[in-house]
């Protein structure tokens, strides 16, 4: 691909205010408009100070400005350009959202999460969001560390991981035919344990789940950071079943030696997976079956023991010298359910934990690309409008295609949010003019009409 003309023959001038580089804000804040987050945010967020006056017009310019693709505070100046005072009013500048945020106590994010999670039940009965979750449904937890410079933020501080940050726990829900959404998030300290605050969370996102129609089976879903008498309980007590990552200890070790040799089977994988404690892309491997009586110990976990099923896998951990090896030996991944699944589905679903992933990897790739504030409740909530923004999101792509349904949040925007558009009005009537031969033309068609022309 080469330019068609001589470099001297282009000049560049910034005076067309008729145009606008995100025209997908329209069908995606009318979704937002729709399902009433002003309104929500309305009767439920209160600063009781005066920059707190009007929070829906600077909670809605803040999350206009993530679905457009904003990282920063500075960065929702993305939704004030060109036409967009024709197509939106109430518009904030980032200046006055700021000053908004950095009002937030610990209260008032609480607050701000009953908003999202009543957005997130609104968009379930609005749009085709969690199909299959009424049969099946699986909630994952799991803490990140987001990386932060200098001593200026609150809450920061050094994590196992070894690096300066503030923690995020999140807890997502999906089916084996849809793609997560999340139920919750919370931020905490760059030192907080990763167990800290999970059980009360889970109880919250399991409410939440069946509110948003998971009315069927729930898996609980972690890793070996969540293996405790707590957080079992707290699963068990609120109805759903878990699927958690045990950790090494005297007694699941006793419980995997125990293993005949004839009971383990082979199994091979599709794609390849990586080994949890080496990270070795792996393709076949040993699985089997045992019992294993959890959280013994009275004085840690009274009345907490579980009985449940211990699945294993194995796999060869290979010499890497000349010398070979004698006989196998094996690393060991097990995992401690109570679900009713047969032993290969089981683990199986329980490898697909992994999908949360997915979802700090599309937060890291939009407003979670760092804390904008030097305040903690301020990045708190920061963090809770990010959620909002990637379920509005993703019930955007439910609305459009198939395709949309799964894609990554920043496939969304390049497809159906950042498009160039010319406004004209004639007859009251505004029209979007929108680049010929735009390849996701049908897409973006599909997400206007189902936002626009709704059927009751």
């Amino acid at each position: 691909m080469r330019s068609s003309h001589s470099a001297g023959a282009v000049s560049v001038r910034f005076d067309d205010a008729g145009l606008v580089s995100c025209a997908g804000l329209v069908p995606v804040l009318r979704l937002a408009e729709d399902i009433g987050i002003g309104g929500l945010i309305n009767q439920r967020v209160e600063l009781g100070i005066p920059v707190g006056a009007n929070p829906d017009a600077k909670a809605l310019s803040i999350i206009a400005g993530m679905v457009a693709g904003a990282d920063s505070i500075e960065d929702l100046d993305v939704i004030r350009h060109g036409a967009m005072p024709r197509l939106f009013t109430g518009v904030r500048a980032p200046s006055t959202c700021g000053s908004w945020l950095r009002g937030f106590t610990h209260g008032h994010a609480r607050q701000l999460a009953s908003v999202a999670s009543e957005v997130l039940v609104r968009l379930a009965e609005r749009t085709p969001l969690l199909p299959g979750v009424e049969q099946l449904a699986f909630i994952d937890i799991d803490a990140k560390i987001k990386e932060t410079y200098g001593h200026a933020k609150q809450g920061s501080g050094f994590a196992y991981t070894g690096v300066r940050g503030l923690n995020h726990l999140v807890a997502t829900l999906s089916s084996p035919v849809c793609a997560p959404v999340v139920l919750a998030a919370r931020l905490r300290g760059g030192n907080a344990d990763s167990r800290r605050g999970a059980a009360s969370m889970i109880t919250e996102a399991i409410g939440l789940a069946l509110r948003a129609g998971a009315t069927g089976v729930i898996v609980v879903r972690a890793d070996s950071a969540f293996f405790t008498g707590p957080i079992i309980a707290a699963i068990r007590a609120a109805g759903a079943l878990f699927s958690v990552t045990a950790q090494k200890n005297v007694a699941t070790q006793a419980a995997i030696s125990a293993i005949g040799a004839d009971d383990w089977s082979e199994v091979e994988y599709r794609h390849p997976i990586p080994d949890p404690l080496t990270g070795e892309l792996i393709t076949h491997a040993e699985i089997a079956e045992t019992t294993l009586t959890a959280f013994v110990h009275a004085a840690e976990n009274p009345g907490r023991q579980v009985t449940a099923r211990l699945l294993v896998r194995r796999t060869p951990r290979f010499k890497r010298n000349d010398q070979g090896e004698l006989f196998h030996v094996w690393n060991y991944h097990a995992i401690f359910t109570d679900t009713g699944f047969d032993l290969h589905t089981a683990d199986k679903y329980h490898r697909k934990h992994a999908i949360i992933e997915q979802v700090f990897a599309d937060l890291n790739d939009a407003a979670l690309a760092h804390f904008p504030s030097g305040r903690f409740p301020a990045n708190h909530a920061w963090l809770i409008l990010a959620c909002l923004t990637h379920n509005l999101l993703r019930a955007a792509g439910c609305l459009t295609s198939i395709f949309h349904a799964k894609a990554r949040t920043g496939t969304l925007r390049r497809h159906l949010i950042t498009i160039p558009a010319r406004i004209t009005r004639t007859a009251r009537r505004i029209t979007l003019h929108l680049p010929a031969n735009w390849p996701w033309q049908a897409a973006y068609q599909a997400l206007f009409t189902a936002t626009h022309h709704r059927t009751t």
